[in-house]
């Protein structure tokens, strides 16, 4: 029996349109695949905009009473920025990788 991971990796790098894609010659691998993707798209778009809401929230909420250092800003700016990446990778990339055999 071969190993299953060794044979996504072939199907992977053979793929050729919609008659050697994944989902056409493994279907049993591909039901988990895109179960996993749509799951992990979406939790992670929406845990990232829960983030980004409360940066921004207690950003604002700072600026009227100025107790908080700089230092402060900065972290914040910091966490932002990564919560904004991977929400452009979790709800663009991700959708992507699963239609993607069929976009060509």
């Amino acid at each position: 029996m071969e190993f299953p991971l060794t044979l996504l990796t072939e199907m992977n790098s053979s793929v050729q349109g919609r008659d050697g894609s994944l989902y056409s010659r493994a279907p049993a691998i591909a039901v988990p695949y895109v179960g996993v993707l749509s799951v992990a798209a979406v939790v992670g778009t929406l845990g990232n905009l829960v983030v980004i809401t409360a940066v921004t929230v207690k950003y604002l909420r700072s600026r009227r009473n100025r107790a908080e250092t700089i230092g402060n800003d900065v972290g914040r700016a910091f966490i932002a920025n990564l919560a904004l990446s991977d929400l452009i990778v979790t709800a663009v990339i991700n959708p992507l990788a699963i239609v993607g055999p069929y976009v060509l």
